[in-house]
């Protein structure tokens, strides 16, 4: 039998699962990265984390015939080449040599390996099996560490010329604005990505000598989630939300406009994890959309969590 591997890589942790031929869903594993994020360090990681999984489901790791790895940037259009991942801190790495490399100390033959955006591996995922299932046409935002798109078009994704469609993170909204990872300026992702709300939220409390901002202090993953509930009592923090989310929703709701999507799918650990940021996001676009677009547009969140993104790369790099 022939097995599919696919993971989600993220800046902090890495994740796999294995499938079936037919997408079944075997069992995963998942191991922290954050630690040593050279592409190398990284190579080595994943190949000993896909032959732990293989181990432990009894799986041949000779029989994985593909993998896909979902990873947060932007990619050469042959899938083999990370042009730019901030999270990573990457640039023109061909990651994909890196790993035939890595996995060379466990298998005679390396399985293909196609390199996908996060997004559209997530979006995927929840095409197949998820919240969108079915669903042809879907414009999907995950306000998380940063901001990232993907687009379903006639029950497609649309990768664009040169396999970077969906980019919206990266679209402008202040000409000359703040530094974002990417290298530019100006970009949504740099108002509203976790990452930079973490670091204005954390400015707030560090000029504060309210207690209740002690824990905002600190690098926590409930960070934000602790600033959002605090928001409606602190303008500082209230302001940082009005000002991403109003940046955001003029973003989202021209895309929405541009594409006519079926649903919109709003996700990201920031855009789930944050109540009130999520309301006042969606309080804002709908009534931005052009009113043609907004009647019959379905708002979903997704539902496979990390898995979507495993799922989905797995079936994409079957499928490449």
């Amino acid at each position: 039998m022939i097995y599919r591997a696919g993971f989600d890589v993220g800046g902090t942790n890495a994740r796999v699962h294995l499938f079936d031929e037919s997408l079944t869903a075997i069992g995963g594993k998942r191991e922290r990265i954050r630690d040593a994020t050279g592409p190398k360090e990284v190579a080595k990681t994943l190949a000993t984390l896909l032959a732990d999984a293989c181990e432990e489901f009894d799986v041949d790791i000779a029989d994985v015939g593909s993998i896909g790895l979902g990873i947060a940037g932007q990619l050469s259009a042959d899938g083999r080449t990370v042009l730019n991942a901030p999270n990573l801190g990457w640039r023109d790495v061909d990651f994909v040599e890196s790993l035939e490399e890595a996995l060379g100390d466990h298998v005679e033959k390396t399985p293909s390996i196609r390199v996908i955006n996060d997004l559209n591996a997530q979006v995927w995922g929840e095409h197949i099996e998820g919240a969108v299932e079915g669903v042809e046409d879907v414009l999907a935002v995950y306000v998380g560490t940063g901001v990232g798109g993907a687009i379903l078009a006639g029950g497609s994704l649309v990768r664009g010329a040169d396999n970077n469609a969906g980019e919206i993170g990266h679209s402008k909204v202040v000409v000359g604005g703040r530094p974002c990872g990417c290298g530019e300026n100006g970009c949504v992702e740099a108002y509203a990505g976790g990452i930079h709300l973490e670091r204005r939220v954390a400015e707030v409390a560090h000029n504060n000598d309210d207690e209740a901002l002690n824990g905002l202090r600190t690098d926590e993953e409930n960070h934000l989630g602790v600033a959002d509930e605090l928001a409606l009592e602190h303008p500082e923090i209230l302001e940082i939300w009005e000002e991403a989310t109003d940046y955001l929703a003029i973003v989202i709701a021209n895309a929405c406009t541009l594409l006519n999507p079926r649903a919109l799918l709003i996700g990201g650990g920031v855009a789930e994890n944050c109540t009130l940021f999520r309301s006042m996001l969606l309080q804002k676009t709908i009534p931005l959309i052009l009113r043609v677009a907004r009647e019959n547009i379905e708002i979903h969140q997704p539902s496979l969590g990390d898995f979507a993104g495993m799922l989905g790369a797995a079936d994409l790099a079957k499928n490449s």
